[in-house]
């Protein structure tokens, strides 16, 4: 912030209250590997060599122009041009660049988009398969097309019209509509006050084309705009090809200057009471504006200094306010206090907090005074402490892992640079200097920074609540008389806090040995210990300091028994599960225990399977063992952690269901599973059942010892350093009296026709219609990758048919799923939002996509483009070690080498065998649609 780095800058240049300026101050050190540079005609261009993954790219267009540069006749049209160059360009004609895309391998939406912001504007084409060289020298001139030489065609805008329409009436929800009424208060009588980037429907239906020509040509020129190259290419190469490609686009000639926005200072509150019949919590933001931070010293030493300071900040009042909301009785729900960017010209900071419907105005008072002691008093010296090393563990890790960096993490980066002027720093470089920096800070130095720096002007005050007869939404008279009583009272000193105890005694475990070794799938290693886990082993370097595991038992949810559904429910159990501690510790306490450590562990129950998963770096393994170790032996279950869970659940539900979405939620499990228990959707009777007692008991049912567990750890270990730390905690694990296994108890979705169409209230007019096919054939992972291929194919024949020929909906998607357990099933769905008018339409020709592949099976273009995309995607799952661990967890629980049959399938693709797959689905006999239409006003 502006203010607050006026002070950082005199700690840098050891004075107490003078800005200097950003040539004064050090500058960041970026990355020597990127190569950048600028055409004349004002292109700029950043190139980086990476082969993570190996012969793929990502080429980016950044356009420092957004919604904000719109002239009223041109409301809306910034994101509309998104829109239109996939649809026409000088050198892509129609769908050219669509079609040349989706034949190499990339999809539409996963690795073909784009994203329109207030204030800049990205095209993307990521994990591009490298498949030939030319394919570098056409995303290049799709790059260059969109930069300068999209066509506009009338038509083509006229048959894109409804489609934006659509996705404005899918966006436009409670959350959305509640955006746009805070947007005067935000920003008063400035023009981002009426930026909503998607622009009005009156507008989106009767602009004229030359309107968003004007905005193309003004705006989308190269001095604005930044190419991006990352991948498996040759930095030199690709320099050259730039030069060559783009130089045919001219300088701007008398190029029109961004409007420059600065804050006009404001003395009383803006406060904002803002209402939705959908919203399904009150909360109170409090925003304290300011200019933004000059861009000159986002790359000085100072400017990360600023960070860090802003981090340190966020990180202690998340701690806090998390402190506050586990607790059964607490005031408030929710709370964040930090700095945000409200938009390039404005930064702020901001006090958030959610409410709960029977103590609105008390949460709030008791949230405020929170903020008020962290503005009077800072943070303490142990809260510092621990904020530094979770920071310093993050910026090590990132070093760590530096040399397996994917070419996605190299890209944001560089558009930081190019629109905030952000370094982009060498992740070893990045470390050594966080190192420094800290070096100058204590609780003392940012509490003196936070005292002199933290803004009081300029407040905006948002309140957002639910709209309904009967509800207690406060005025501005009442928020004003809090704010002002607490600026008034005695707030305490935050407590000084006392050294924390170590997570466990690890000497005292016995532990066990490897009684046997073996090899095992992939080049895996196979250690049997001695109380009967089975542990697999497989070291990777797909990516550094990191390390996978999960040890399971078959059984899950199947082992507990009918009755005892009456007081258990997933939603409750994982909603306690946020705040459970663990052992002697509380669940506030569990974060400050593993300060500075990249450690995490977490029993689980899924329906047929239990067990511990986690993660770590390689330092911090052993602290991720005592997780797992602890999760078996001392797991805690508090009555207060429950209560709160419970407390949490209770504020939330009576209002959730004004949500529509949930409704159709709700309605979707009901018309799938009847009366099923086990699959019941969560309601207030549910939770008024829930019992500790019974989760607590189900839980040491299923983790009362590991006789018969496997335990699989894939990533950067070494077996012979790894074995002890195996030997000493998985080895320790009671044994326990019998191997478990899963149940089948007999839950399954409906078989048969059913439909379920229902009316809803709802603010926006907005059908949403479910279609799911259920089939029970036998199951094998070539039919798997079928059904892959099926749903593949019906996405591109959705956004063929429903999307651009009809423009009735924003977009149509399909999904598969197959499973072996407990049945072998095959799922098939289809899901889409669109108006009343073309719902019925748009439904039969939902069912027509799956019907027509079924019959006539894909055409030759659709039928490449998949065989495609299945080749692309395999070898990219490859270098992911969760890929690994979930194969080797798929091989032991149910014998197949899903790798090398998935590659078998994609190499035997036929269209033959996927009109056969679809076929099946709609011969089945189950078809369930559950379509969720507004209710007439």
């Amino acid at each position: 912030m502006k203010k607050l780095i006026s002070f950082i800058s005199g700690i840098m240049v050891c004075a107490t209250a003078f800005t200097v300026s950003a040539q004064q101050l050090p500058q960041l050190p970026n990355d020597p590997e990127v190569r950048t540079g600028k055409l004349e005609n004002g292109l700029t261009y950043y190139i980086r060599h990476n082969e993570k993954p190996a012969q793929r790219a990502e080429f980016y267009l950044a356009t420092n122009v957004g919604a904000i540069q719109e002239t009223p006749d041109q409301d809306g049209l910034a994101h509309f041009l998104e829109h239109m160059c996939f649809n026409g360009t000088k050198n892509f004609p129609d769908k050219g660049i669509l079609n040349w895309l989706q034949s190499i391998g990339a999809s539409f939406g996963g690795n073909v988009n784009a994203s329109t912001g207030i204030d800049q504007t990205q095209y993307m084409l990521t994990n591009i398969p490298l498949v030939r060289e030319t394919v570098v020298d056409t995303c290049l001139l799709i790059i260059h097309d969109y930069s300068h030489f999209v066509t506009n065609d009338p038509a083509e805008i006229d048959k894109e019209r409804p489609v934006i329409i659509e996705e404005k009436r899918s966006r436009n929800n409670a959350q959305w509509r509640s955006f746009e009424k805070s947007l005067p208060y935000l920003y008063g009588d400035n023009k981002y006050s009426t930026c909503t980037i998607i622009g009005s429907q009156e507008n989106l239906e009767t602009f004229k084309p030359e309107s968003l020509h004007n905005f193309y040509k003004t705006w989308y020129r190269p001095d604005m705009q930044a190419v991006i190259v990352v991948g498996d290419v040759d930095v030199d190469a690709v320099e050259q090809k730039i030069k060559t490609i783009f130089a045919d686009i001219p300088a701007a000639e008398n190029p029109q200057p961004k409007e420059k926005y600065t804050l006009t200072p404001f003395e009383e509150p803006r406060v904002g009471i803002i209402t939705d019949p959908e919203i399904t919590s009150a909360s109170i933001e409090m925003i304290w504006e300011y200019d933004a931070t000059p861009e000159e010293l986002n790359s000085t030493v100072a400017g990360m200094l600023n960070d860090i300071v802003e981090s340190v900040l966020m990180m202690v009042t998340r701690e806090r306010f998390h402190d506050i909301t586990s607790k059964a009785d607490a005031p408030y729900l929710s709370g964040g206090f930090g700095f945000a960017k409200l938009c390039e010209a404005f930064e702020a900071l901001d006090a958030s907090v959610t409410l709960k419907d029977d103590n609105i105005l008390g949460g709030f008072e008791s949230f405020l005074t929170e903020v008020e002691r962290v503005r009077r008093y800072g943070i303490t010296e142990a809260e510092f402490t621990r904020a530094k090393d979770n920071m310093l563990a993050r910026y090590e890790k990132a070093a760590n892992e530096a040399e397996t960096r994917m070419n996605s993490q190299f890209v944001w980066p560089l558009i930081n640079h190019f629109f905030d002027n952000e370094a982009y720093m060498d992740p070893a470089v990045e470390l050594e200097t966080a190192k420094a920096l800290f070096g100058q800070l204590n609780a003392d130095v940012i509490n003196q920074v936070l005292k002199q720096g933290l803004p009081t002007g300029n407040l905006v005050i948002l309140y957002n609540g639910p709209q309904k007869e009967g509800y207690s939404t406060p005025d501005e008279a009442q928020i004003l008389e809090v704010i002002e009583k607490v600026k008034n009272a005695e707030v305490a000193e935050p407590a000084q806090e006392t050294a924390n105890e170590p997570l466990m005694d690890a000497s005292a475990l016995k532990g066990g040995k490897v009684k046997s070794t073996s090899e095992g799938i992939y080049g895996s290693t196979v250690w049997t210990l001695s109380n009967g886990v089975k542990v697999i082993v497989l070291p990777t370097d797909h990516k550094k300091d990191q390390i996978l595991f999960n040890i399971y038992e078959a059984g899950g949810e199947s082992l507990i028994p009918d009755a005892d559904f009456e007081t258990y429910n997933s939603t409750v159990y994982s909603t306690f599960k946020r705040l459970q501690g663990l052992s002697k510790f509380k669940g506030t306490d569990m974060n400050k225990v593993l300060s500075g450590k990249m450690a995490s562990a977490s029993s689980y129950i899924s329906g047929l399977y239990h067990g511990v998963s986690g993660s770590s770096s390689v330092k911090d393994l052993e602290t991720a063992f005592q997780l797992l170790y602890l999760n078996y032996t001392e797991p805690r279950f508090d009555q207060e952690e429950f209560d709160s869970a419970i407390a949490q659940l209770k504020s939330l539900l009576p209002n959730l269901m004004s949500n529509p979405q949930m409704v159709l939620q709700q309605k979707l499990t009901e018309t799938l599973y009847g009366d099923d228990p086990r699959n019941e959707f969560i309601t207030m009777e549910k939770v008024e059942k829930a019992d500790l007692e019974t989760i607590e008991r189900n839980y040491h049912n299923l983790f009362d010892g590991v006789k018969g567990a496997t335990m699989v750890i894939v990533g950067d270990v070494n077996p012979e350093t790894l074995q002890p730390l195996v030997e000493k905690y998985i080895g320790s694990l009671p044994k326990g009296k019998k191997v478990s296994s899963w149940v089948d108890d007999g839950s399954r979705i409906v078989k048969g026709q059913v439909e379920n169409v229902f009316t809803q209230p709802m603010e926006t007019p907005l059908v949403t219609a479910i279609q799911l096919y259920t089939d029970y054939s036998p199951y094998s992972v070539k039919q798997s990758t079928l059904m892959d291929a099926v749903s593949y194919i019906l996405d591109q024949v959705y956004t063929e048919t429903m999307r651009e020929e009809e423009g009735g909906t924003y977009g149509a998607s399909s999904s598969a799923q197959a499973s072996m357990e407990p049945e072998s099933t095959y799922l098939l769905q289809v899901a889409f939002n669109t108006n009343t008018e073309m719902s019925g339409k748009l439904r039969e020709m939902a069912k027509e996509g799956v019907k027509t592949l079924a019959t006539e099976g894909p055409d030759d273009e659709k039928f490449g483009r998949t065989v495609e995309y299945f080749k692309k995607t395999l070898p990219e799952r490859r270098i992911s070690n969760s890929y690994w661990l979930g194969n080797i967890m798929d091989y032991c629980k149910k014998g197949y080498d899903y790798d090398a049959e998935r590659e078998a399938a994609v190499e035997g693709l036929t269209k033959e065998d996927i009109k056969a797959a679809a076929a099946t689905m709609l011969n089945s006999g189950n078809f369930v649609e559950v379509v969720m239409t507004p209710e007439e006003k």
